[in-house]
């Protein structure tokens, strides 16, 4: 049993942003119509779009600004600009963050998505969907872990019992 811990520690390491991020994604250049971003995000069935500038991430687009910018104050989609749509700055986290520190910083920012990037260009994206995904993976790990060492228990009791 006690050589199950030292494997099971010894090969854990650090949850990144890489690791549970979506590399699929949707970006735009700026100045972009609403009603052409609307059809892009149906188009590809994503709930955002990076805004870049230079090909770099600049903000980001979700249904939620669409509803709240465009919908809801009765404006047309043909008229609205990317600029206009977009939340800027963008908050940004690199490719070996920490998992607890996209945490942190979605939930201080108050944002159900983050970007991840390396300085250059947009390496993928963390929503809260991506964060339930991993969060289902760990107790499922946590609930054959636990099943491993009742079963090492039982198994050293019977061997110690007899």
């Amino acid at each position: 049993m006690f050589a199950y811990f030292i494997s099971k520690s010894a090969n854990s390491y650090m949850i990144t942003a890489r690791d549970i991020m979506s590399k699929r994604m949707v970006t735009i250049e700026d100045d972009v119509p609403a009603s052409d971003i609307a059809k892009l995000m149906d188009k590809n069935k994503v709930s955002s779009i990076i805004v870049t500038r230079d090909h770099k991430p600049f903000g980001i687009i979700s249904e939620r600004d669409m509803v709240s910018k465009v919908v809801a104050q009765n404006k047309r989609p043909t008229e609205i600009k990317t600029t206009e749509l977009m939340t800027h700055p963008l908050v940004i986290v690199g490719p070996l963050a920490p998992v607890e520190e996209v945490a942190e910083k979605m939930i201080l920012n108050k944002i159900r998505r983050i970007v991840v990037s390396d300085d250059r260009h947009a390496l993928g994206i963390i929503t809260v969907t991506d964060f339930m995904k991993h969060l289902h993976s760990m107790l499922v790990s946590e609930e054959e872990y636990n099943r491993n060492i009742y079963k090492d228990m039982i198994e050293d009791w019977e061997y110690w019992a007899s």
